[in-house]
């Protein structure tokens, strides 16, 4: 039995079909056409991509910009009311400030009414202590220059103050000098214009200066007041140096 003749592969099915020169040049121009309505297209389509790009950037520029305008009114605000209550608290804290110095300034003339007026019950009506010639007070201050010093002291006439007192106060400064007691007595000591006589019926005050020797530290002074004449006193008050 013999045998057919075997095909080669593939090529028995290719079937050669003709070309025509005007059907290429006419696919060629479809082609292009079909290229250009590609580009034309991918060209408009970027427009509009690109246009609504920029459309939503500029709302969404307008939107930050209408939130920044909100947050500046805001912070504007905020200035405002922190300036408000800076100055509430500046006018708040001088008024208390005021109030406290008259305050004080009140306190202390009323502090200074009630000393007058035990100092004029004192000198008119006594109570509890005899009447006569009495040191009142008697003080020692620093003055701004170094060394130098003032004394102050008030006398009185307690009672009947029908007659004058006259006399004279005697002054001691008691100290120490390198560490050994130090003590200044007379009327050498004091600064000229310096007062130690009085005479008075109802009460004089007595003031003077002194400049303290170099070395010297400050420890009591001794006041003694006395008074000649039919009504005669003496009276010894001692002041501490602080």
């Amino acid at each position: 039995m013999a045998k057919k003749p075997q095909s080669r592969a593939g090529i028995d099915d290719v079937v050669l079909m003709p070309v025509s020169p005007s059907q290429q040049k006419k696919r060629r121009r479809l082609l292009m056409v079909g290229a250009a309505v590609s580009a034309l297209v991918l060209f408009v389509a970027g427009l509009w991509v690109g246009n609504s790009g920029s459309l939503d950037t500029s709302a969404t520029n307008q939107r930050l910009r209408a939130e920044l305008k909100s947050k500046k009114r805001e912070l504007d605000a905020a200035r405002n009311e922190l300036a408000l209550y800076r100055t509430d608290t500046e006018v708040t804290r001088q008024a208390r400030e005021t109030l406290r110095q008259e305050i004080k300034g009140l306190r202390d003339q009323a502090a200074e009414l009630e000393e007058a007026v035990a100092f004029y019950k004192n000198v008119m009506a006594p109570v509890g202590a005899e009447g006569g010639l009495q040191i009142e007070k008697a003080t020692l201050q620093p003055t701004d220059e170094p060394n130098l010093y003032s004394y102050k002291v008030v006398l009185v006439q307690a009672g009947d103050n029908r007659n004058y007192l006259s006399g004279d106060i005697r002054l001691t400064l008691k100290g120490t000098r390198d560490a050994e007691a130090f003590a200044l007595t007379g009327e050498d000591w004091l600064a000229d214009g310096s007062e130690t006589r009085f005479r008075f019926r109802y009460f004089q005050e007595l003031s003077g200066r002194f400049r303290l020797p170099e070395g010297v530290e400050i420890g009591t002074l001794d006041v003694e007041a006395e008074s000649g004449g039919r009504s005669r006193h003496q009276i010894q008050k001692t002041i501490k140096w602080q």
